[in-house]
């Protein structure tokens, strides 16, 4: 079975910062926009493996 990058990518990442970003969601005291930044870290990584899957 072919497993796509992405997925190997994103499902790992998704295990590993939800209880994160639900502990920062949880603190009233932090920026609003805290967890998303970690996410969009991921997304930008996933964007990159995605590019370079295709020129190669």
């Amino acid at each position: 079975m072919y497993f796509h990058r992405l997925l190997l990518l994103l499902l790992p990442a998704a295990y590993v910062l939800a209880p994160l970003i639900i502990n920062w969601w949880q603190e009233m005291d932090g920026p609003w926009f805290r967890p998303f930044v970690v996410w969009i870290g991921v997304v930008i990584a996933a964007i990159i493996i995605e590019q370079r899957r295709q020129h190669a």
